[in-house]
């Protein structure tokens, strides 16, 4: 699973939005810390998030990986480093897979947290 991430990622730190797509699940969905209109429920709904993200320089940014246990890996980004004090200093996604492909990622204010989310490895 960290290959596959990595190799996503590496594709949207490059603005190759079409390699990006292929590691997508066409059903992935992608929560923020609570419910709301940045949620998003479908690959298109991903990709526009990340191609903003990536105009707003946020694919320059350092991205810790961590494992998740099963099927799951979390990656830690720290969106203040690029976007100033108004973002998050740190912000914990866990990342699920299924047939090598991203089927969901849920995004949590702290690594702890998002440990505390993910079953014992």
């Amino acid at each position: 699973m960290t290959a596959i991430a990595s190799k996503g990622l590496e594709a949207w730190r490059r603005g190759d939005f079409e390699t990006l797509e292929r590691f997508l699940d066409p059903d992935v969905e992608w929560f923020w810390f609570e419910p709301g209109d940045w949620d998003c429920h479908n690959r298109d709904d991903v990709m526009r998030i990340l191609r903003e993200r990536y105009e707003q320089g946020f694919a320059k940014g350092r991205l810790e990986f961590q494992d998740g246990g099963q099927d799951a890996l979390i990656v830690v980004a720290h969106p203040s480093e690029i976007g100033g004090a108004e973002w998050p200093a740190e912000v914990a996604t866990v990342m699920r897979f299924r047939g090598g492909k991203v089927v969901s990622m849920q995004d949590y204010p702290t690594m702890a947290e998002a440990r505390d989310a993910v079953p014992a490895s």
